[in-house]
């Protein structure tokens, strides 16, 4: 008799699942709807591109140049800073020693500050 009622399925379990098929169900239902949403949708015709005049003009070839010199200023500034915390000469390892390790690292750097510089500016 034991044995019976073990195999007997409690209320509460048939509830559960019959929960976890319906919330199975809803989901089903609610992907389909949105398959059939993005399936269904019919394709826009092509944009036509609006291309806007250039304008030139005397102020944007100055301020272009302002800006390009201060780029360079800013990083001319930079690699002095790096050759001050740098425990060596960067210049004599370059200049005198041939050091080809310590050429990739210094352009590196000034790679790396020219395109801090440039997003700062633009």
């Amino acid at each position: 008799m034991k044995a019976a009622s073990q195999a007997q399925v409690r209320p509460e379990e048939g509830r559960m699942s019959e929960r976890w098929r319906a919330g199975w169900v809803g989901l089903g239902v609610i992907a389909s709807w949105a398959l059939h949403a993005v399936g269904a949708e019919s394709p826009l015709p092509p944009a036509e591109p609006r291309i806007i005049a250039p304008s030139l003009s005397w102020m944007s070839v100055l301020t272009s140049i302002v800006y390009g010199l201060l780029g360079l200023v800013l990083l001319l500034i930079g690699y002095y800073i790096y050759e001050i915390i740098t425990p060596f000469s960067v210049k004599e390892e370059l200049v005198s020693h041939r050091n080809v390790a310590v050429g990739i690292v210094a352009a590196a750097f000034i790679l790396g500050m020219a395109i801090v510089i440039a997003a700062a500016i633009i």
